[in-house]
């Protein structure tokens, strides 16, 4: 293997999740567990094949591992962001009912060692098909 330079990156590219469907009102989760600590932002591509996406909702959760707690980890899925204000940002986002566009990036900030969970939900009356989800990150 060839060392990386100083002037050279690596990327993260994953397939979360491809070509699911989820019901109205249902709900699929990720789970990947991948360890990103060495990523400054995450860029979570959430779409669906030639169709809308409205009525998706997305939540992002990173985690610090802690032996003995039920998920194994302490959980996130925001951070207060003191630089420029006081105020929560959360790391969800749900595509309205009338959005017309067939996808979404969501581009987060790494605030913990661990990508935890991207769990999708579908807000709709109809069920949402061909819905995949990707990850790409790059060192910092």
């Amino acid at each position: 293997m060839t060392p990386i330079t100083a002037m050279e990156t690596r990327t993260l590219t994953k397939v979360l999740l491809q070509n699911i469907t989820i019901p109205a009102g249902g709900e699929q989760r990720a789970l990947p567990n991948l360890d990103v600590k060495k990523y400054d932002r995450l860029h979570i591509h959430i779409g669906r094949d030639a169709k809308p996406v409205a009525g998706l909702s997305v939540r992002i959760l990173f985690g610090t591992p802690m032996a003995g707690l039920h998920c194994g980890a302490l959980l996130a899925d925001s951070t207060v962001w003191f630089e420029e204000t006081v105020s929560e940002r959360e790391f969800s986002w749900a595509a309205p009912l009338d959005y017309g566009a067939t996808g979404f990036v969501m581009s987060v900030p790494v605030i913990a060692p661990l990508l935890y969970d991207v769990i999708v939900r579908n807000t709709g009356s109809q069920p949402l098909d061909t819905i995949s989800v990707t990850l790409m990150g790059q060192e910092i």
